[in-house]
Formats: C-alpha cells, sequence, structure tokens
C-alpha cells in the first residue's frame, strides 16, 4: 500500500522538522533509507526540504520549544516501533496552519517583542549577496573574493584575482562605488597609490582620479588604509565623522548597526571631526565616536587590524562582539538562548580565521566552553557544554 504523501504532510511531521531543525546522522541516514524504499514521494519529500530551507532562512526567528519537540520525536518514534509503514499522518489543512504559525511568530518576533528565555536570540544577519560589486556610471563589474582593484592614472582600472586579470575603463571624475558584502573581502590601490583594505560589509565610494586640492572618499563598513603621502590632505567621509590625514596608516570601522564608529591609528597623525567635537591622534590611541561625541582612548592596535591578516586578536572581548565579527566575516548567523548572557562573557587570544569555518568554531568552541550546531547553511546555534 502507497502513502499519498505530499509536501505538505512532510512539513507537518515532527520528525521532520526535528531533523532539518537539529540534523543527526541517525536522522539522515532515516529519510534517507525511507525515500530510497518510496521513490515515488522523492518530488514531495525534496520541496518539502527546500520549502522549510527557505522558511528558515528568511523567518530564522522561529524555533520550537526544543522539550516538547524532543517529547513528540520520543513518542513519534515509539509509534515507528510499532507501525513501520505509517509514518506520516496529518492533513493539509494542519500544514497551511503550520506555515501561517510559522510566519507569525517570524512577524511578532521581527516587530520587537521582547525573547523570552524558550525563545532564540541572534547575532548577525546572512546576505543573500554573494560577489563583490564595482559599480562605475552604469556598468556593474562582478568581482571574486580577495580580488584587488588597481586604479591607474590614465582613469581606467585593472581587476585582479587569482585566476584572472581584466581591465575596465572608468569615466573622468566620476565617483565609483564598490560594495563587498558579509563573508567577502577585498582590497583597492587608489589613483594616488593609497591601498585599502575592505572588510565585509562594506560601501566604498572613490573618484577614478584626485583632481582637486584634496583626496576624498567615503566608507560604511571598515577598512584598514594606508595613505600615500603627498600634499594634497586626504579625507575620509564616514556617517558620523570626518577623517583628515595626510600620509599614515590606520582603521576605520563604522557599520550601521554598530552605535559607535572608532579610528585607530597605527602610525602618523590624523585628525577626526563629528558635530560635537573634533581631536588629533596619536599612534596607538583610537577615537570613539558616538552621537557626535568624541572620545579618546589607548589601544592596543592589533585588536582592531589584525583581521586584515587573517586572525582576529582578543583582550576581554565580549562574546557578542566576537560572534558578531566572525558573523560578518563568513556571513553567518548566531542563534543562542538569551539566558547564556553572552554580552556579560569575554574571552581572550587569538583566532584564526581559516577557510575551513568548522575550524573556527572549533576553536571558537575551545575558547568559551560553549558548544555550536550548525543549523542550516549560514546559521549556528550556541549553547552550553554539556
Amino acid at each position: 500500500m502507497k502513502l499519498n504523501l505530499n509536501y505538505k504532510d512532510f512539513l507537518c511531521d515532527d520528525l521532520f522538522v526535528y531533523w532539518r531543525i537539529h540534523p543527526t546522522p541517525e536522522l539522515t541516514l532515516f529519510w534517507e533509507k525511507f525515500i530510497s524504499q518510496n521513490e515515488y514521494l522523492r518530488e514531495s519529500f525534496q520541496s518539502a526540504v527546500a520549502i522549510f530551507d527557505e522558511i528558515q532562512h528568511q523567518h530564522d526567528s522561529f524555533r520550537p520549544e526544543e522539550d516538547a519537540v524532543e517529547k513528540k520525536l520520543l513518542e513519534r518514534i515509539n509509534q515507528f516501533k510499532k507501525k513501520r509503514i505509517r509514518i506520516l499522518y496529518t492533513s493539509s489543512v494542519a500544514a497551511i496552519l503550520l506555515l501561517a504559525l510559522i510566519t507569525t511568530l517570524f512577524i511578532i518576533t521581527r516587530k520587537g517583542g521582547t525573547f523570552s528565555d524558550k525563545q532564540m536570540a541572534s547575532i548577525g544577519e546572512v546576505m543573500n549577496q554573494d560577489k563583490i560589486q564595482l559599480i562605475t556610471g552604469n556598468q556593474v563589474v562582478d568581482m571574486e573574493n580577495n580580488a584587488t582593484v588597481h586604479l591607474t592614472e590614465k582613469e581606467n582600472a585593472f581587476i585582479q584575482d587569482s585566476l584572472s586579470r581584466k581591465v575596465i575603463d572608468l569615466k573622468n571624475n566620476q565617483s565609483n562605488k564598490l560594495i563587498v558584502p558579509f563573508g567577502k573581502r577585498t582590497a583597492v590601490i587608489l589613483a594616488d597609490g593609497s591601498a585599502v583594505h575592505v572588510n565585509s560589509g562594506t560601501e566604498l565610494e572613490f573618484p577614478s582620479a584626485f583632481t582637486g586640492q584634496t583626496r576624498e572618499i567615503s566608507v560604511k563598513g571598515e577598512i584598514f588604509i594606508e595613505v600615500k603621502k603627498q600634499r594634497q590632505p586626504f579625507i575620509i567621509h564616514t556617517p558620523n565623522s570626518q577623517i583628515t590625514v595626510y600620509g599614515t596608516s590606520f582603521n576605520v570601522s563604522s557599520y550601521p548597526d554598530e552605535k559607535n564608529e572608532s579610528v585607530v591609528l597605527v602610525n602618523g597623525s590624523v585628525h577626526v571631526k563629528s558635530d560635537q567635537g573634533s581631536l588629533m591622534l596619536k599612534p596607538g590611541e583610537m577615537a570613539e565616536v558616538n552621537n557626535g561625541n568624541i572620545q579618546r582612548k589607548q589601544v592596543d592596535v592589533m585588536e582592531y587590524i589584525s583581521w586584515k591578516s587573517g586572525y582576529m586578536q582578543l583582550n576581554k572581548n565580549s562574546l557578542t562582539e566576537v560572534l558578531k565579527k566572525i558573523g560578518r566575516y563568513y556571513n553567518v548567523e548566531f542563534n543562542y538562548a538569551p539566558t547564556l548572557n553572552l554580552q556579560s562573557q569575554t574571552c581572550s587570544g587569538k583566532l584564526y580565521l581559516s577557510e575551513n569555518f568548522d575550524d573556527v568554531l572549533q576553536s571558537f568552541s575551545k575558547m568559551t566552553f560553549l558548544q555550536y550546531q550548525v543549523i542550516s547553511n549560514g546559521v549556528v546555534y550556541i549553547q552550553k557544554t554539556k
């Protein structure tokens, strides 16, 4: 006797839902075996997987209470032992109700309801864009990760990545925009020879050539820049400040989702100006801008510039801050129970930003004594070590 099941029936099965949220080798083997024995259900099954993953990706705040799910899972396993054929049961109406419930939970969470202990908090957001883009005039050029844009005095540029090199024409006196999504990084050699390392989640605007009395660029996100010394002052515009330099190297971090903006000086000198004040930095100092106010701090510069060398230098950094940086670097989101109180916990040491993301998670776990579980592509669940 064949089971008359469609994708909605799978979506309403507790075991299926639990498996998509908490995949284990045993459950994966169970479903693989089930489908291999019921090939006529494969299309419906794959549709259910695709729909559920899309819901989980877009409506990531939905998480069933784990205790309830585990209880139902045990009940379902006992049922499976008694009835090997009737694995799934429900109706199309129940499936529609489940999808409506997921959407409702998403709307309630996104509109600002406070998290209870049994709900999930999250750090970061997974971005769908996977290509670095250089926008110049009406032309949009896709770039690979870690590619370098090199501008020339002839107002053109060549893009170099690990496999190829291509030349593009830039318009006279035109502003260009470089968009670097989360999980990607790149570098730009400006027309004056200044080198800009561009971190994940950053927008950088720059001219094809510097022709006026000043050299000016704009940034939203994070860059490390080594400014070529010239008579023309170099000015960086951020959403909260204006930074003027003549020849120096420093880091600027001004992400839209951060309440503070920071300018950390490695060498030389820079002048930082906001709506409510200004100051001149010396090497080893940081200007922190918050609501227009500027505060000077003495810092270890490696904590702020180590990202460009492929690691994070940590010194009693809060775990929420660390996870936010990791999330940007790899384009992932971290979910956790608010009762973990990650904001009050810190860690120190050197975390290497390997190309193998699992290596990074294992290192983070050893540093913090927290466990992790990759729930789906781009979403990681953090919990206490059992």
